[in-house]
């Protein structure tokens, strides 16, 4: 079997035997959807399949004589709800050209079992889908763990996310958890951003914003983390809940989206509603008042991410995929 993957850096091509790695800079020339992007940088060579993670890269090829595969990341009426402008019509653009693409698919990657859930009320045939979740990383897996009395919550800093809501739940509890200290990942809209620092000003909260960090950092952090928060109102298959299970970390998660399908609650996490901040609250005081709990949900946590997120199971699984088709 052999495999080229293209990429947008900027890098070089590169080549590893069987699997060759070739690099094309984005045209100036891009139509409002991509399309043309994609279409200018079609491969001549001649491909059995082509499996895309993005949609307009999928497009020019819905015709062609291959096998196709795409594989989606996020539902984007769902995301619609906590966009505006632009950004409400880029969403609706996308599910117009994947109603258009998915009756051309030969199969449907669903990173989750949510993404099933919500395609077939609308009225999607499901029959070509099959789940296959996003892999970690080892380096998360082999993370040495060192406590050091953090919560920690890596997202993009969006209202989707939540930030405030958890905020919010942490000012109940702020003379309770004096030990801990909040650290808040991520860039995102400037404006929120500033509602958040406000609150916390007047909450007197002890947050520290670090913004965009680097993958090094981001180890380090997860490496000293006693629990991860994400209350989105919306998430998929959240890569900061995947990689906390991997590292051996409790997560305190919304009850939304594809987050059930990945935490056990009681077991490897909580799971809380996110508008109820009491929950999330009381979550917190359970796993900041008990270090045993947070070691054994961790260890469950990382059992369960071993069997399911390891990259070698994943690949072995798109290999599988790909002969099955072929």
């Amino acid at each position: 079997m052999e495999i080229t993957f293209l990429s947008l850096n900027d890098s070089e091509s590169r080549d590893f035997g069987n699997i060759k790695v070739v690099s094309s800079k984005r045209h100036p020339l891009v139509t409002l959807t991509g399309e043309l992007q994609a279409l200018l940088k079609k491969p001549k060579e001649q491909f059995d399949i082509v499996h895309s993670h993005d949609l307009y890269e999928i497009f020019p090829w819905i015709f062609a004589e291959v096998k196709k595969i795409y594989t989606l990341h996020g539902i984007v009426w769902e995301e619609r709800k906590y966009t505006s402008g632009f950004g409400k019509v880029w969403t609706r653009l996308y599910e117009e050209r994947l109603r258009i693409c998915y009756p051309k698919l030969d199969k449907f990657i669903a990173i989750s079992q949510y993404i099933i859930d919500e395609l077939k009320p609308k009225g999607f045939d499901t029959s070509k889908a099959v789940i296959i979740e996003n892999p970690i990383s080892d380096d998360f897996f082999n993370i040495k763990r060192n406590e050091e009395n953090l919560i920690l919550y890596p997202a993009t800093i969006i209202p989707r996310k939540n930030q405030l809501g958890f905020l919010r739940a942490l000012s109940l509890i702020k003379d309770k958890i004096k030990d801990f200290k909040i650290i808040f990942t991520g860039e995102g809209s400037a404006e929120y951003i500033r509602i958040l620092k406000k609150y916390i000003e007047k909450e007197k909260l002890n947050v520290i914003f670090l913004g965009r960090i680097s993958y090094r950092k981001l180890l380090e952090l997860y490496s000293k983390a006693s629990i991860v928060g994400l209350t989105s109102f919306q998430e998929t298959l959240p890569m900061a809940v995947l990689e906390s299970l991997a590292v051996g970390i409790p997560v305190i998660a919304s009850i939304t989206g594809g987050i059930p399908y990945m935490i056990h609650d009681y077991n490897t996490g909580f799971l809380v509603n996110p508008t109820n901040y009491r929950e999330i609250a009381e979550k917190l005081l359970i796993l900041t008042s008990d270090k045993k709990l947070r070691e054994k949900m961790g260890k469950k946590g990382k059992k369960e991410a071993e069997r399911r997120f390891r990259a070698e199971i994943i690949a072995r699984k798109l290999v599988e995929l790909y002969l099955d088709i072929n």
